[in-house]
């Protein structure tokens, strides 16, 4: 009896050790669990909020629609062109506005302005741990400088540092508008004669800027051509130019902000830009040296340098904890 008495409290023990086992490691699944939702929630916050605030950006005129030239009477942070009658025009990035964004995030503005800057994080969940980049997908490299909060006294912006960063990528259109490109112009015998046409359509004229870019492919050893540019008239109605490169340098300014050749013309009586269909003519002297040739437009008052930029780019949006 007193064996029997012994092997049925073995059993027990054995019984409630097995038990004590089960919930110990019930309750380490449980936790287990817990943290993985808890990760999962997290992630899907982050993914939630930065699709949200990418939206916002490149689909929002922002508000109100002047913001980014009254820091204090910021809002709600909008990237996206306007259209004549002030409504946006959906993944047409504004780069004015974009660089405006970066320089509200400079340190001087982003402790200067507090409503504005906690109008910016409100976009992010109300947090400072978002970077925005502008890239060039076919060279992988940014176009314009990365925003972020206080970008001019921190070498990054943290996302590197990060364990759970969330990107967004959107492609968007750029202010820049190639209205004519000719590719590797070259001056093989006698100096060749090209021609080029666009056309400016009504209103435009004085709601953009007019530009020649010219590109260089400078062989070994170096041979730069020297490229003459007629506008709107040929080379046969006179023996000057309006533009010659060099010493003139790209771009050449044709019409900015509603003034035709405002750095001059080494013509005496230049042809000014008109509604319709224009042309400038363009000759190439460097035997062997090509060149190319694009007429860009920009809306008016923009940076010169955004003539610089792709007519398509993709805005990529980091947020992280």
């Amino acid at each position: 009896m007193k064996d029997r008495g012994q092997v049925y409290t073995l059993d027990i023990f054995f019984a409630l050790a097995l038990a004590a086992l089960l919930v110990g490691y019930s309750g380490l699944a449980l936790e287990q669990a817990r943290k993985q939702t808890d990760e999962y929630m997290l992630r899907y916050s982050l993914e939630q909020a930065a699709n949200d605030a990418t939206d916002v950006l490149i689909k929002t005129i922002g508000r109100p629609n002047n913001w980014w030239e009254n820091f204090p009477s910021l809002e709600t942070v909008g990237l996206a062109q306007n259209d004549f009658s002030d409504n946006p025009i959906p993944n047409a990035l504004s780069v004015t506005k974009f660089e405006n964004l970066r320089q509200l995030c400079k340190n001087v503005n982003w402790n200067g302005y507090p409503n504005a800057a906690q109008a910016v994080m409100s976009l992010f969940d109300n947090s400072d741990k978002f970077e925005i980049l502008l890239i060039d997908e076919n060279k992988g490299e940014n176009i314009w400088p990365p925003i972020y909060p206080m970008w001019d006294i921190k070498n990054a912006s943290g996302a590197e540092s990060s364990l759970n960063v969330t990107v967004v990528k959107r492609l968007i259109s750029t202010n820049v508008k190639t209205e004519n490109s000719i590719e590797n112009l070259t001056h093989i015998n006698t100096p060749p004669v090209y021609i080029m046409y666009f056309t400016i359509k009504p209103g435009e004229l004085d709601t953009h800027d007019w530009y020649i870019t010219l590109t260089r492919h400078l062989p070994p050893p170096p041979v730069q051509p020297e490229i003459r540019v007629w506008v709107n008239r040929s080379p046969n109605d006179s023996a000057d130019w309006d533009f010659k490169s060099p010493p003139d340098i790209s771009p050449l300014r044709m019409r900015c902000n509603g003034i035709d050749y405002p750095d001059g013309s080494d013509y005496v009586f230049p042809v000014p830009l008109h509604e319709g269909q224009n042309f400038i003519y363009i000759r190439i002297a460097g035997r062997n040296a090509p060149a190319d040739v694009s007429i860009v437009s920009l809306p008016r008052n923009s940076p010169t340098r955004l003539v610089e930029l792709p007519p398509v780019a993709t805005l990529e949006v980091r947020l992280w904890r």
